[in-house]
């Protein structure tokens, strides 16, 4: 009997560790969020922000570049700003960096979608366009919720 009640409490603790392990990066601003993340799991340093757009008064996305493995990408994320006015990144994803060959393409997560398309495209509805270093690209982004 020892030995089970031994069994189920070492399982809960290992189980409680491994929830608190994947914790989410909260700071005072988006732009704090997203350098938290990369500080304390190992996620792309925010070299550059582009834009955060607005889906609510409590969730942003934001568009910057970073770098990963010593490589440059632009990353998407998404934050909610919770009850003491801190941001947590929730969502974050790496689309590469504009080309030709990208064009076309998406990725897309359980809030929103993105890829990059030419300067000169008008947007799709329901579509943000961010402009980024490249002058002949722009990423766009839909929110999917």
């Amino acid at each position: 009997m020892l030995r089970k009640l031994f069994y189920i409490t070492f399982l809960a603790v290992i189980l409680a560790g491994c929830q608190t392990a994947d914790k989410n990066s909260t700071s005072n601003t988006p732009q704090e969020a997203l350098e938290q993340l990369h500080t304390e799991e190992g996620y792309a340093e925010v070299v550059k922000m582009y834009r955060t757009l607005e889906v609510d008064n409590n969730k942003v996305i934001s568009v910057y570049k970073g770098i990963v493995d010593d490589k440059e990408e632009i990353f998407i994320a998404k934050l909610n700003k919770e009850k003491d006015d801190t941001w947590t990144v929730t969502d974050a994803i790496g689309i590469g960096m504009p080309s030709e060959e990208n064009l076309g393409e998406s990725t897309k997560t359980s809030s929103f979608e993105a890829g990059f398309t030419k300067k000169n495209n008008a947007p799709s509805p329901n579509t943000k366009l961010v402009q980024t270093d490249d002058k002949k690209y722009r990423v766009w982004v839909k929110v999917i919720e």
